[in-house]
């Protein structure tokens, strides 16, 4: 069984966190993560890390990592934590502040790959980098920086950043309700997908943007996160 352990996650600005993940015997990966925000009080992004082993694909438990920065609310109780209570129910709570900016990262035992992506399902709050160290990976950068928060739409903008319309409009057309998984048949991009799509073409725009927007990289090999990279 895959198991991961967490060491020396600092939640404070201009400063590395460094993410020890080690996957039993298969491999182990390290994730330096910086924040260069330098938005002051509720728009300080904090770094939430959550693990969720119950995502299944092709029949097989795949364990996930999500990076995100959350504009709205500090989160604390976070440091230092390790793999005995690290859980989905750990952060669950907070996945209702939204918008938010997103990454994440698999691992599968039955392939000799480390999956990838940054998505905006769950909106626009800060611009991010996820950047792989490996010759090898299917594409070493990827990155979202362009300025959603001034040209999101007027019925999409918050406070804290831009919703993805799904959190708005919450429809099949948006959210992609219809079938047990987002497949190229019952979901379709949108207007505001195709939107995004153009302003940042790494990224999920909409569920099952999944042919541009998923990346791999060999197992063992190191990355680097930030949040508004220069």
């Amino acid at each position: 069984m895959n198991s991961i352990s967490f060491k020396n996650l600092y939640l404070s600005s201009f400063l590395y966190y460094l993410l020890s993940l080690r996957l039993a015997s298969i491999h182990a990966a390290t994730f330096i993560v910086r924040n260069n925000c330098s938005y002051r009080s509720r728009q300080q992004p904090s770094l939430v890390v959550a693990r969720n082993s119950n995502m299944v694909k092709n029949g097989v438990s795949t364990p996930t990592i999500t990076l995100a920065a959350y504009g709205h609310e500090p989160i604390a109780n976070l440091m230092q934590m390790g793999s005995e209570n690290v859980r989905p129910e750990t952060v669950m709570g907070l996945y209702t502040v939204y918008p938010k900016m997103g990454s994440t990262y698999r691992w599968n035992s039955e392939e000799p790959l480390d999956f990838f992506d940054i998505s905006l399902l769950d909106g626009f709050n800060v611009s991010m980098e996820f950047r792989g160290t490996s010759s090898e990976c299917t594409k070493e950068v990827i990155k979202c920086t362009a300025d959603i928060n001034g040209l999101c739409p007027t019925e999409l903008r918050h406070s804290g950043g831009c919703y993805h319309p799904c959190a708005i409009f919450k429809n099949s057309q948006f959210c992609c309700y219809e079938g047990s998984s987002a497949s190229a048949s019952n979901c379709n991009p949108t207007a505001y997908s195709k939107s995004l799509k153009d302003l940042c073409p790494d990224v999920y725009t909409y569920p099952a943007d999944h042919a541009t927007s998923e990346f791999t990289c060999p197992h063992g090999t190191d990355y680097k996160v930030v949040f508004c990279p220069n």
